[in-house]
């Protein structure tokens, strides 16, 4: 990705450092924004939160396609949501994000910074065909960045809005699928950033998206709260750290015995406590 392997230096780069070799897609998929908005003295309900959020949304967005990436697949509401019971929050669901994605000032917006935004899969969801229909007449065209927002009330609704596709458009391939499907043969994703627990479902992970190396990252600090910083420490592991595969793998076993200690510890990643109402990871030795 850059002609220096320093970190530090990495970490300072001009943005043009990064713009042609960044992954063509990343998917972000972050959780926890009235923990995020808690955490700023925001109120976590009515219209001063969903401003607030969008604010949010709309920072990370600029930062991520700053950086090189052109597709930026963002899973934003799924079945835990609806399922809450929680007051004055399930009703306001499908306002705040219809209005927040794809109302006028939203518009305005992405004709002003030049985002290109969609809906995925809009077509197969009555409360949001409409939005995505707006999006498409009101959006921008001619731009090298794309905005994929993502919802999925049931699990398996992705699973079925895939067979949909496929079955009306005849599809025989992957990227005739992804037409079908997105409208776009949308490049496969190779990083996903998302926020608490490690876990991957159908809502983190739109069909067709991922059929190759797909490098995770998760961070712990909640809501739309990814910076320059980590987002760079983060391409830096996925251009430099993560690719230790080699064709002749002579000798290299043996390379962990100068490190015995740290392969013969046994750390454990996913496993967790509990802070409050919430996971967090833990420290584990075998």
């Amino acid at each position: 990705m850059a002609s220096t392997q320093n970190l530090e230096e990495f970490l300072l780069a001009p943005d043009e450092h990064f713009q042609e070799n960044a992954p063509a897609t990343l998917i972000y998929a972050a959780a926890g924004t009235r923990r995020a908005a808690a955490l700023a003295g925001v109120a976590t309900s009515g219209q001063a939160y969903a401003d607030w959020t969008q604010q949010e949304l709309f920072r990370v967005i600029n930062l991520i396609f700053r950086h090189g990436v052109r597709h930026l697949v963002m899973p934003m509401l799924g079945p835990s949501q609806f399922e809450e019971s929680t007051p004055e929050y399930h009703k306001h669901l499908w306002g705040w994000f219809i209005e927040g994605l794809s109302g006028d000032r939203a518009l305005e917006y992405y004709q002003r910074v030049g985002w290109r935004v969609r809906i995925a899969c809009s077509q197969f969801v009555p409360e949001l065909k409409a939005a995505g229909q707006r999006l498409i007449e009101n959006g921008i065209s001619d731009t090298t960045h794309t905005l994929w927002c993502f919802m999925v009330p049931k699990y398996d609704c992705a699973w079925e809005w895939l067979f949909q596709a496929v079955h009306q458009a005849r599809a025989t391939s992957i990227s005739d699928a992804k037409i079908a499907l997105y409208d776009e043969n949308i490049p496969e994703a190779e990083i996903y950033i998302g926020t608490g627990k490690p876990l991957m479902s159908s809502l983190q992970l739109p069909p067709l998206l991922v059929s190759g190396p797909l490098q995770c990252y998760w961070s712990q600090r909640p809501g739309y709260s990814l910076d320059q910083r980590q987002l760079r420490a983060i391409l830096y592991d996925y251009a430099y750290l993560r690719k230790t595969w080699r064709e002749d793998k002579t000798g290299r076993a043996e390379q962990a015995l100068a490190d015995r200690d740290l392969w013969e510890r046994g750390n454990v990643l996913g496993l967790g406590i509990r802070k409050g109402p919430f996971w967090y990871p833990a420290h584990f030795e075998a």
